[in-house]
């Protein structure tokens, strides 16, 4: 919805981590988040956890994923 504001930015980050220009370890941080299961917890197994993975690292992942998809049959045998 907003990609005219930001698709330029997440386009440019993606490359350089995928270029090797820049390090990924800036945007691999998985926030974790308890969300109660109950209306008033008191024990912590009243919260389920959530983990929140950068949207950057799960692009700059897949793009990376899906060009080892067309060069690992070239190097492993079958």
């Amino acid at each position: 919805h907003h990609w005219d504001t930001c698709g330029g930015d997440v386009t440019s980050a993606v490359l350089r981590i995928v270029e090797g220009t820049e390090s990924a370890e800036c945007i691999n941080d998985t926030i974790l988040v308890l969300i109660p299961k109950v209306k008033n917890p008191t024990l912590l197994s009243q919260f389920r956890p959530i983990s929140l993975c950068n949207v950057l690292y799960k692009i700059a992942s897949k793009v990376i994923a899906n060009g080892l998809k067309l060069v690992l049959p070239e190097v492993i045998s079958e």
